[in-house]
């Protein structure tokens, strides 16, 4: 199945033309740089238990996206089958220089659930091995950048090194319950998300088609 068989050259010359995801190993730590919030995006993923998980996962970012006054930028994925059926909903809010993180959660077609204080996934920058800790609606959460990893995927043959391996642990111990997007993270510097192995899932789901509007801009 392609989602986006027509706009996956735009999308190649878009992240070309923009500097686009890296190609060597990432050395830096600003975290914010691989949670994206520019322009409108759209995903496809494949499950590698494919035996087992034969529909594709589709991610959609919610237009427009929230600016505060502070420059915070609040951006709504939303994760869904591909046969349409929401999974869940995700608020994740980033600026430069500050933590990233996830102010608010709804599963299937359940009203958001505000987290109070939001939950800080990463902080602005951080070394391999470095964790920061949310307690928040009764639910300690811990975030770490475990490091720099290959990442490749079926998008375009792209084989990705330096992605930036986050965990989002709920601390209760078992992957099978919990916040959906509870999980390990592989991301590519502005784009996001290529890989992710979240509650109730014993394979990551990887990257096999794209699109992004930039809206005019790059």
């Amino acid at each position: 199945m392609r989602l986006f068989p027509v706009a996956i050259p735009v999308a190649l010359a878009l992240l070309a033309g923009c500097g686009g995801p890296p190609t060597d190993s990432w050395n830096g730590t600003v975290m914010a740089d691989f949670f994206p919030s520019d322009g409108s995006r759209d995903a496809e993923y494949v499950n590698d238990d494919s035996t087992n998980v034969t529909w594709h996962m589709l991610t959609h970012e919610v237009q427009p996206v929230e600016t505060a006054s502070d420059t915070r930028v609040t951006y709504t994925l939303e994760y869904s089958k591909d046969d349409g059926t929401l999974l869940y909903a995700v608020k994740w809010s980033v600026r430069s220089n500050q933590p990233v993180r996830i102010e608010a959660y709804a599963e299937g077609t359940a009203d958001f659930t505000v987290y109070d204080p939001p939950i800080d996934v990463v902080n602005a920058d951080m070394v391999s091995g470095d964790a920061v800790t949310t307690t928040t609606g009764g639910t300690t959460f811990t975030g770490t950048y475990v490091g720099p990893e290959d990442c490749p995927v079926l998008w375009g043959g792209l084989s990705w090194t330096g992605c930036a391996h986050i965990t989002i642990d709920d601390g209760d111990g078992d992957n099978t319950k919990g916040p959906l997007f509870a999980g390990d993270y592989w991301l590519v510097a502005r784009y996001g998300e290529a890989w992710l192995q979240t509650t109730g899932f014993t394979q990551p789901w990887k990257l096999s088609d794209y699109n992004w509007d930039t809206g005019g801009g790059s």
